[in-house]
């Protein structure tokens, strides 16, 4: 449940927040916004799902890079699709934010408190 909350809720405003952070101070748009929400409500819950399969196959320090490569992956299919063009230069800066903001959801909604079992051989 905390992950789709994570994913869901707070991966498009964190994706909207590295966005602009990333532009810089003078070349803020604010036609920007939707733009990088619509991207994000799309590359979240793919990226979630990934990351729900991968908590219960890998350890957090393997699941966090991954859940950002597919979060990148997605973020830059989903330009280059919707815009096309040059996938090195113009899609770039997507699949940045994207992996990023994956990276941070990932680490974010890690159960840190689980106690694995251990056989007791007594």
């Amino acid at each position: 449940m905390m992950r789709a909350l994570v994913f869901g809720l707070v991966g498009p405003v964190l994706g909207v927040l590295i966005a602009f952070y990333l532009v810089g101070e003078g070349h803020r748009d604010p036609y920007g916004v939707p733009i990088v929400l619509f991207f994000s409500l799309f590359v979240c819950p793919i990226a979630g799902t990934v990351d729900g399969v991968l908590a219960y196959v890998v350890p957090i320090y393997l699941r966090v890079p991954l859940t950002a490569t597919v979060g990148a992956a997605s973020a830059a299919g989903l330009s280059v699709f919707l815009f096309g063009g040059n996938l090195l230069h113009t899609q770039l800066p997507v699949a940045i934010v994207g992996a990023l903001c994956m990276a941070i959801c990932s680490l974010l909604s890690h159960d840190y408190n689980v106690h694995r079992r251990t056989t007791d051989r007594t």
